[in-house]
């Protein structure tokens, strides 16, 4: 990063759920932003952003040649090496000093190779994989799970304090998203647990609503349960605004860094199956809680 601009530009690329809110906050702080403007749905979303006054370009290339900051959050590794690598990517104009910094979920055998382009190129690379929902990023209460330089984190922490609640240095470049895949795999793991039992629940007559009120109160409460428990008593699938589609990306992205490293992964690849079989079952689009709908379904055919 420049470290003679006092308010840096900031480029966004993804502007979905997530890279919406946080742009939000560095707009809001008066730093110059500009957004990644590919869609009309795109416009749609950043409607309040560009009222305020962040700009739209059409490509990663136009963004990368006025930007000191480049914060991508995108769906994963494939887009990001997309937006990097691409004939309009950000390596054909990328500023020296330039910092990259990939908030996406991402293979970490990819960062690598993306954290090695850009520095060839003079710029500098963060994984910065976020956990937390939509909601957070929107109050600014996410958490950053960081790789990389420590200094170059140093001169990007005050950027990301912006949106961040937390921000846990990792380690080297990739140990960011290495993190938020072990995380991932605990979460959606938990989530498929939770799925199996409430649908065995349903099955064997056991009453919902206490069964919740035992987990609330024991050893196997935990956040995942308290964002699935209003689907299972309401229907309410809002608290777990994550969806199968991604959930599923997440954990054939762990079942893969398994693999890599030859690590035991024996409830991962239980997990992984899961979650392709809610997809396959067309559930690809719902969020997670409607894991349950498809353990239902198919205790329903047994």
């Amino acid at each position: 990063m420049n470290d003679s601009t006092s308010s840096p530009n900031v480029g966004f690329i993804g502007v979905g759920m997530m890279g919406c809110g946080m742009a939000k906050h560095v707009l809001a702080k008066g730093h110059p932003v500009t957004l990644l403007i590919r869609k009309k749905a795109d416009e749609e979303r950043c409607a309040d952003l560009l009222a305020h006054g962040a700009q739209p370009l059409k490509t990663a290339a136009e963004l990368a040649a006025s930007a000191d900051v480049i914060i991508i959050c995108v769906t994963g590794s494939p887009q990001v090496e997309e937006v990097v690598f691409g004939d309009n990517g950000i390596l054909q104009t990328l500023k020296p000093g330039c910092v990259v910094v990939d908030c996406s979920t991402s293979l970490p055998d990819s960062t690598r190779r993306v954290a090695q382009a850009i520095a060839a190129k003079g710029g500098q690379f963060l994984d910065a994989a976020m956990t937390g929902t939509p909601k957070h990023a929107d109050e600014g209460k996410l958490n950053l799970l960081v790789g990389g330089d420590p200094e170059v984190l140093t001169s990007a922490r005050p950027i990301f304090e912006l949106f961040a609640e937390n921000i846990f240095y990792c380690g080297a470049v990739s140990a960011g998203h290495t993190t938020k895949l072990l995380h991932q795999f605990v979460v959606l793991g938990n989530a498929a647990i939770l799925a199996e039992a409430f649908s065995c629940a349903s099955k064997t007559g056991v009453n919902l609503e206490v069964l919740c009120d035992v987990i609330a109160s024991g050893g196997a409460n935990s956040t995942a349960f308290q964002r699935f428990r209003p689907y299972v008593l309401e229907g309410n699938d809002q608290l777990f605004r994550f969806s199968l589609a991604n959930a599923h990306k997440d954990m054939h992205y762990y079942a893969q860094m398994t693999g890599e490293a030859q690590a035991v992964s024996f409830i991962g690849d239980t997990v992984h199956n899961v979650y392709t079989l809610a997809g396959n079952l067309g559930y690809k689009t719902a969020f997670v809680p409607h894991l349950l709908s498809s353990f239902n379904r198919l205790n329903e055919a047994s």
